[in-house]
């Protein structure tokens, strides 16, 4: 029986070579008749490769320059022509992290001369970036900003609201604590405001003293029946800084901005 099983095995083994070169010669066979198409195809995959590396190689450079060019122009921009520059950077590299960048500085320059609705047109292609992140936070606080300007305050609020839930460094948090609450007082939202500087002081520990005063400040109010003056709580208009330097000139801490023990965030507006 041993004998009979090892011829039977061999079989089988010639079988599958047969079947395999049987396979192979077909394939040669298609190949000759469809040689174009096969050179066709091969070529395809050759360009698409190339491609892919070939945009790997410009994004990566795009990125590179316009990083360059955004530390340029920091350092060479005016405000008298600080606005078109920037929106034609933008324009050159839209797509790139700088672009983004340069859309924020572009936002707290029109905000600073004025233009809030053309502050919002220039965040609205970035409304996306996640709050919880630093560029995402600038644009919810620079929007909210923007929507208060504009008069759209249930707006402002809902963005602010957003940044309190959701931002990572509690600085962030306390930013537009402050702010929400700046702006529920400037509506006559007494009891809301002074609920909103209570969480802040008490439930999110920030120790800015003039927070306390402004409690204060609308406790009276609300314990006397007075309404507000029209702008008690505004904030002074930020003034148009100096563009040498605009990174340091944006980290100047503003009246009730934030906890001065924190790194002062860098938007306009005050808490």
């Amino acid at each position: 029986m041993p004998g009979a099983v090892a011829p039977k095995k061999r079989r089988e083994e010639i079988s599958q070579e047969d079947a395999i070169l049987g396979f192979l010669d077909a394939a040669a066979a298609w190949m000759r008749v469809h040689t174009r198409v096969v050179i066709s195809v091969a070529v395809a995959i050759g360009l698409l490769v190339g491609g892919v590396f070939y945009y790997r190689s410009y994004r990566q450079s795009l990125r590179a320059a316009a990083a360059i060019e955004l530390n340029q122009l920091r350092g060479t921009l005016t405000p008298a022509d600080a606005i078109p520059r920037l929106t034609g950077f933008i324009a050159r590299f839209e797509g790139t992290p700088s672009a983004v960048e340069g859309r924020l500085l572009l936002a707290r320059l029109q905000l600073r001369t004025g233009e809030p609705q053309a502050a919002i047109q220039t965040l609205d292609p970035i409304l996306s970036e996640p709050t919880d992140r630093p560029t995402g936070y600038a644009v919810a606080i620079l929007l909210a900003e923007s929507y208060k300007q504009v008069g759209e305050e249930d707006r402002a609020l809902a963005k602010l609201d957003e940044i309190i839930r959701e931002a990572y460094v509690p600085y962030q948090r306390h930013r537009a604590l402050a702010e929400r609450g700046r702006l529920l007082a400037e509506l006559g939202r007494l009891e809301e405001a002074a609920a909103t500087y209570e969480r802040l002081i008490e439930e999110e520990g920030a120790t800015d003293d003039l927070y306390r005063v402004r409690l204060g400040e609308i406790e009276a109010l609300i314990a006397s029946g007075v309404e507000p003056a029209p702008n008690a709580f505004a904030a002074p208009k930020a003034p148009v800084p100096s563009l040498e330097d605009p990174e340091a000139a944006e980290a100047t801490p503003a009246t009730d901005a934030g906890d001065p023990k924190e790194p002062a965030p860098p938007e306009p507006g005050e808490g």
